[in-house]
């Protein structure tokens, strides 16, 4: 199933995740899934209920609109972190604003990865083995020198800002502390944390109990769309192993010891 996914890729657990849940509260007939471009847009050619193909970080848009005019309808919105924390970061700012009737499931691997694995603003790189750099290995032809803290000219490899140091691969941890810092990465909650949202939780989807637990977080947050309505949101953190040039296993570590320590894992808003 989900042949067209890359080896180890998240958008699989994720979907499988959804699935049983779907299947579990048997509302199958009630489901309309709204999805966004890039990866997300394979999936419409697996899912067996009605899809909607979304414009890029639009799919708040599209999931509003059609729950105002389906209100029996259950509206799963899923996009890429950079769909939603970049171009409908004011989708998703407003939408949290007004407390919206919103389902919303994001998976964040730090990258746009369809079109080649440019930076989204979660990115937080990946530094496996003692420090050895992961090159993400994107072609940018701007035709002039740009100084965003790595060289860019006119068609050269950009060296990503590694920022999650000396993952240890082997084991299950850091043989260096991750930085907490708040400005390292794109932290949702730190724009829509105080808003009068119903539900935000984030899990990752890297072996079986983190994969339960995130199912725990997701049928809450359909139990609470269902119930009331209001906004709830669910994050994701994914691998996406074939644009950082890992291993399947070694983007799971680096997840597991690296990522996790930089975005904080749990219910961090849930308001009745």
């Amino acid at each position: 199933m989900y042949e067209m996914l890359c080896a180890g890729c998240g958008h699989r657990t994720a979907m499988m995740i959804l699935d049983e849940i779907i299947k579990e509260k048997n509302i199958k007939e009630k489901i309309i899934m709204a999805l966004d471009v890039a990866c997300c847009s394979l999936l419409i050619d697996y899912v067996d209920y009605d899809a909607i193909m979304c414009a890029h970080g639009r799919v708040l848009d599209v999931t509003k609109g059609y729950k105002m005019m389906r209100d029996e309808n259950i509206v799963i919105s899923y996009m890429g972190d950079g769909a939603a924390y970049s171009i409908g970061i004011e989708e998703m700012i407003h939408s949290a604003r007004r407390n919206d009737a919103v389902l919303a499931i994001v998976i964040n691997n730090g990258l746009y990865s369809m079109t080649g694995g440019q930076v989204a603003p979660t990115y937080v790189g990946a530094n496996v083995n003692a420090g050895v750099n992961v090159n993400v290995g994107v072609n940018v032809n701007v035709g002039a020198d740009v100084n965003v803290g790595a060289n860019v000219n006119a068609g050269a490899d950009i060296i990503r800002p590694i920022v999650v140091t000396n993952v240890d691969t082997e084991g299950t941890k850091l043989s260096e502390p991750v930085s907490n810092d708040n400005n390292i990465g794109f932290k949702i909650e730190n724009i829509i944390g105080n808003l009068p949202i119903s539900y935000f939780a984030r899990a990752s989807i890297t072996d079986k109990e983190n994969i339960d637990t995130a199912k725990k977080y997701i049928n809450t947050a359909f139990d609470k769309y269902i119930k009331s309505g209001g906004f709830n949101l669910v994050e994701l953190l994914s691998p996406c192993p074939t644009n950082y040039k890992l291993k399947p296993v070694d983007m799971v570590n680096v997840i597991n010891n690296g990522w996790s320590k930089v975005y904080k894992i749990g219910e961090i808003v849930n308001n009745v």
